[in-house]
């Protein structure tokens, strides 16, 4: 029965990607709010993920669409009109990523005041997120300063900005400062509004 309903998952998750594809035009649907989206720094513990995270990895499974840990993080790859496919968290809001940091080792750069605005995205080690329409082998981590463990999009540690209301609408803060640009499913920069 499990198998039936995991092949189900899959063909119904496809089916609306490929929807999603067809209408690039059209916007879509914005998700649910999820009850724990984001974590401020030093509310997740400094532990290593299991299970294809691993200390500044893009490891993983391989798998794209709906998967992960249950009422945690969501990670879903929406059309917005002026920036093309864009990461949201399950709430809607953009996720980012800065020019000043690093994928290669993933790190974070943005520190302190940094944090007050840009809130990186932190996940507890036993819970990976769901993803929608991203790739896992995608998706990793790397250990912040203060020991708690950011996610990483494409190597890139990403971050949601704390004013941030769920509106795609707009381009939200993308090229703020010349630093802070929302996030593509594979960790590169959206297009120029």
């Amino acid at each position: 029965m499990k198998r039936w309903a995991r092949a189900w998952l899959a063909v119904a998750t496809a089916g609306s990607l490929l929807a999603l594809a067809g209408c690039a035009d059209a916007a879509p649907p914005v998700p649910e709010p999820s009850s724990a989206s984001v974590q401020t720094p030093g509310d997740g513990g400094g532990h290593e993920a299991h299970g294809g995270g691993g200390h500044g990895a893009h490891g993983g499974h391989g798998e794209s669409g709906g998967s992960g840990g249950g009422p945690g993080l969501e990670l879903w790859a929406v059309q917005s009109g002026p920036l093309g496919v864009v990461v949201t968290d399950g709430a809607g809001r953009l996720l980012y990523r800065s020019a000043k940091d690093s994928d290669n080792p993933p790190t974070s750069n943005c520190e302190d005041e940094c944090t007050r605005t840009w809130h990186p995205v932190v996940v507890a080690p036993d819970q990976p997120p769901s993803l929608l329409g991203v790739d896992r082998s995608k998706v990793g981590q790397t250990r912040r300063s203060d020991g708690t463990m950011q996610l990483t999009l494409g190597g890139w540690p990403i971050y949601q900005r704390g004013d941030d209301t769920g509106e795609l609408q707009d381009a939200g803060a993308h090229g703020a400062e010349g630093t802070w640009f929302a996030v593509t499913p594979d960790g590169t920069n959206a297009a120029a509004p």
